[in-house]
């Protein structure tokens, strides 16, 4: 399984299935491997033959319209909704979308907020072209400074990531910045599922399911148990991490990424309008065709109810 980053607390929940044994039940022998990025999942899937991935499922548009014939498909749906924002130093005066038109955004290539930027600007009326939009490379706490400093008027990013940066400076996100958050501004769209591979949806779809259901075994109980799943983390991220970061990333993650499913939806699935509607936006941002919505993810294999707490 190829992971949407390092051993990090939006992992809480998978990595609670694996320490309380919940995936072992199942019958799986689960291989885990660090990515580069949420963004960067469904593609790196592809390049690197793997089963399962977990990331951004806004990047399967892409991947898709590539190759729909490879592409992997979301069969458990983590972030109901998109932990993309942007950041604006507080006190600026950029105080609604509108106001960043002529402003200079920075934020690194395969940045979900920066790739999703369009339907953002489809959404909320923003211009696109009168934006200028910057990649940029470094460590998220430089692109904080830097924006700090007045080299540019905003930053993208995922809320969570910009908390856990500046909590290992011992510094409050909430205090230096305001952020657009995409979960309130362009609430169709999706953030991070689990991915399956054509094959292991072809060939292992018994397993898969039981896999699924070790996961959601995971998601409910690091919901309930959110200190517990913290020791996951940690138990995964090694002795240079930092609890009080870690937690601080997991903890915004849940405020925002992994708010109340929809009504009638069970945990993993994804409101199949809804879900419509994002992959639309963001295809035609692109330029793109619209992927087939079934082929981009399917509730089939999802489990149904609950498991006892």
């Amino acid at each position: 399984m190829l992971l949407n980053t390092g051993f990090s607390g939006p992992q809480a929940w998978l990595l609670l299935a694996i320490t309380r044994g919940y995936v072992a039940r199942a019958g799986i022998e689960l291989e885990l491997t660090p990515g580069t990025g949420a963004y960067n999942a469904a593609a790196g899937m592809v390049r690197g033959g793997f089963d399962l991935g977990y990331g951004d499922i806004n990047a399967l548009v892409e991947v898709a319209a590539a190759d729909p014939a490879t592409a992997p498909t979301g069969v458990f749906a983590t972030f109901r909704a998109s932990a993309a924002c942007i950041a604006v130093p507080r006190g600026s005066a950029i105080r609604t979308p509108a106001d960043l038109a002529g402003a200079v955004l920075i934020g690194h290539a395969s940045d979900v907020a920066l790739r999703t930027f369009g339907a953002f600007c489809a959404t909320t009326g923003l211009a696109r072209d009168s934006v200028l939009v910057e990649p940029a490379e470094g460590p998220m706490a430089s692109l904080a400074d830097r924006v700090l400093a007045g080299e540019a008027e905003g930053l993208f990013c995922y809320g969570s990531t910009l908390a856990a940066a500046l909590a290992a400076q011992k510094r409050d996100s909430h205090a230096e910045f305001v952020t657009f958050r995409y979960a309130d501004l362009v609430p169709d769209l999706y953030g991070s599922a689990v991915m399956a591979s054509p094959r292991m949806l072809k060939e292992h779809r018994d397993p898969l399911m039981a896999l699924l259901r070790a996961f959601q075994s995971g998601l409910v109980h690091a919901f309930v148990e959110r200190e517990a799943a913290i020791e996951a983390v940690m138990e995964f991220a090694g002795p240079e991490a930092r609890e009080y970061v870690e937690r601080r990333r997991w903890y915004e993650t849940l405020a925002v990424e992994m708010r109340d499913p929809e009504r009638g939806y069970g945990l993993g699935w994804v409101e199949r309008a809804r879900f419509k509607r994002g992959i639309a936006l963001h295809a035609q941002a692109l330029g793109l065709p619209m992927p087939d919505p079934i082929a981009t993810f399917t509730n089939a294999l999802a489990p149904g109810g609950l498991p006892r707490l």
